[in-house]
């Protein structure tokens, strides 16, 4: 069948076939939780949105459901009274997250 040779070189190759555990990587997750709370108080203290519009960014940003944010955002009241105390300028943010728009 036409393509088959390249399916079993490529994706089927040996090689290429690395174990992997089930489940999500914990640090890349609290890496995405501390950026989510970041961008969540960023559009709440700095922009100042509000509740709804905020959700509606971060669906788009984090291609996370708006539950699932709400969600997040009550278990990451520490982080957010963390940023709250400390009440950080713009180019905190930026300087963490470059590769996000923060003006």
């Amino acid at each position: 069948m036409r393509g088959k040779k390249f399916f079993n070189e490529i994706i089927k190759d040996a090689g290429l076939s690395v174990t992997r555990g089930k489940g999500r990587n914990n640090s890349l997750v609290s890496k995405r939780n501390e950026c989510l709370a970041a961008r969540y108080f960023y559009y709440g203290s700095i922009k100042n949105k509000y509740y709804e519009e905020i959700l509606r960014l971060l669906v788009c940003e984090f291609f996370l459901s708006p539950n699932t944010i709400s969600f997040l955002i009550q278990n990451l009241t520490d982080q957010l009274q963390s940023l709250k105390q400390k009440d950080p300028p713009l180019y905190y943010f930026q300087n963490r997250w470059p590769h996000m728009k923060w003006v």
